[in-house]
């Protein structure tokens, strides 16, 4: 049967021009959108709009591919947006929301778009990262993924066998999760042991010089890129100054 998530997947997979771009490059529109965010008020909020925006269409996966993507940042920003009413005016609470949500989409393009190792090379060469950082990174990366799909094979194997932890009372609950924690902190560490031992026969050495088998090379896709970005900074910069 094909499904909704089948045909996004499908999607995905294709190779968008944002795919294409140098991770460096889409780390200095990262750190232009923050900037951008941060400065704007009113009005000028349109142009991170607009550049995350565009990200977003760019990358040809749709606004609804992200958004599902995002529930659970979305489900976070609501409810930080729904306490900061308590503290604020609606209006400031809400430019606040419409900021974060900006640099969520920029962030969640970001990742879709980018390998996890091309990612670190673009953060080692942007904000000078030590190997070790580099490869620390990579690995929790990585993990993320396989330890969210370990837990929730888990958790589906201890629900067959009567200890759901998503139905009864909060207490038979909480017990009832020590049966998903406990499974998943051994696979974990069985994981780390693996990855440990494949880096030690494989004679890895964080101190000694790597070679890249696809090193960072700016082509014409990122001149257009980068002139992207130069104009959104110059619209930017006119808005704050007119």
């Amino acid at each position: 049967m094909y499904t909704f998530s089948q045909a996004y997947r499908e999607k995905k997979n294709s190779i968008s021009f944002i795919h294409r771009i140098d991770p460096r490059l889409k780390l200095y529109g990262l750190v232009i959108c923050i900037i951008m965010c941060i400065t704007s008020g009113g009005a000028t909020v349109i142009i991170p709009f607009l550049f995350s925006a565009g990200m977003v269409m760019l990358s040809g996966m749709g606004v609804l591919y992200y958004l599902l993507k995002m529930k659970r940042v979305l489900i976070v920003l609501t409810v930080g947006f729904l306490l900061n009413l308590l503290v604020t005016t609606p209006g400031k609470a809400l430019m606040l929301y419409v900021k974060f949500l900006i640099i969520a989409f920029f962030c969640s393009v970001l990742i879709e778009t980018t390998a996890t190792r091309k990612l670190l090379d673009g953060m080692k060469k942007v904000f000078h990262l030590r190997e070790e950082t580099a490869m620390t990174m990579m690995i929790a990366l990585l993990f993320i993924p396989l330890l969210g799909n370990e837990m929730n094979e888990i958790r589906l194997a201890q629900a067959a066998r009567g200890a759901d932890v998503t139905e009864g009372a909060l207490a038979v609950r909480l017990k009832n999760s020590v049966s998903v924690i406990i499974p998943l902190f051994r696979r974990t560490i069985e994981r780390a042991d693996k990855i440990a031992d494949a880096m030690d026969i494989r004679c890895y050495d964080s101190h000694e010089p790597h070679t890249e088998v696809e090193p960072l090379v700016y082509k014409k896709p990122d001149m257009i890129y980068a002139s992207f970005m130069a104009g959104i900074s110059i619209l930017f910069l006119l808005f704050i100054c007119l």
